[in-house]
């Protein structure tokens, strides 16, 4: 009886903490990281070929659970897609070539309704061009 007891108490008192430390029934989710799938790294090279440009994605805060969020209305507001411009210090930025450059990647871009615009940024976060997506 007295194990009995022992058991039930351990059942009682572990169960509940399982439960409460249990990361996956309090929606831990894993940092977001973006990578960008074939089609996207694609149309940036052939871009950055065609207008002789040096674009990178950037901090890009979307992952698969950004995507679910969004099929599941749970976001109140859309990310902005973020693009880092690459130069040399001697090269100085053409606005109408940036501007080019992003009106044909948000044509070709398969992934427009995830997100509400498109930030081009130099690398030390200096804002050269912002544009909405829809």
């Amino acid at each position: 009886m007295k194990k009995l007891i022992s058991v039930v108490l351990l059942i009682l008192i572990f169960f509940p903490m399982l439960l409460y430390l249990n990361p996956f029934v309090w929606g831990m989710r894993r940092l977001p990281y973006y990578q960008p799938n074939q089609k996207t790294v694609k149309l940036i090279s052939e871009l950055n070929r065609k207008h002789q440009l040096e674009m990178r994605v950037g901090e890009v805060i979307d992952t698969l659970w950004y995507f679910r969020d969004f099929e599941n209305k749970k976001l109140d507001t859309l990310q902005n897609f973020e693009l880092n411009f690459i130069s040399n210090e001697s090269q100085k930025v053409d606005l109408e070539q940036v501007k080019n450059y992003v009106d044909e990647f948000k044509i070709n871009f398969m992934h427009q309704k995830y997100f509400d615009s498109i930030t081009i940024t130099m690398p030390y976060d200096s804002i050269i061009y912002k544009t909405k997506m829809q």
